[in-house]
């Protein structure tokens, strides 16, 4: 049971898988707290993975809180890992590309968005 108040554990947050990671919605439509113009959860891709390129029509920040990837974003690949942000602006193609390790990335959108591939 969802808990009604303000605050509550990572534990108590159901993991959605996908084909190609996992995610924990904190806040949003999806969100343990729904909420209508917050989205915030925790993903990870495990290792050897290439996410399917995507774009959403609202910004994305992404903060690693483990491990290690790439990040692609338009045309320009980037390394990330533990303690690296990044931006990913609204309507921006994008993907995570992770190696022998795999990565978990707290990410935040602005405005009203489902998740749902």
């Amino acid at each position: 049971m969802k808990n009604p108040g303000n605050t509550f554990k990572l534990n108590q947050v159901q993991k959605t898988h996908f084909d190609d990671r996992w995610v924990k919605f904190a806040f949003g439509p999806q969100g343990f707290k729904n909420t209508k113009n917050l989205n915030l959860g925790i993903v990870e891709f495990a290792k050897n993975i290439t996410s399917l390129n995507h774009c959403h029509e609202v910004e994305e920040a992404l903060f690693v809180l483990s491990g290690k990837g790439r990040v692609k974003i338009g045309e320009n690949i980037y390394e990330m890992q533990k303690n690296d942000f990044a931006y990913i602006p609204e309507k921006t193609d994008h993907q995570i590309i992770t190696g022998d390790k795999s990565i978990k990335i707290l990410f935040i959108f602005g405005g009203k968005i489902v998740i749902n591939h």
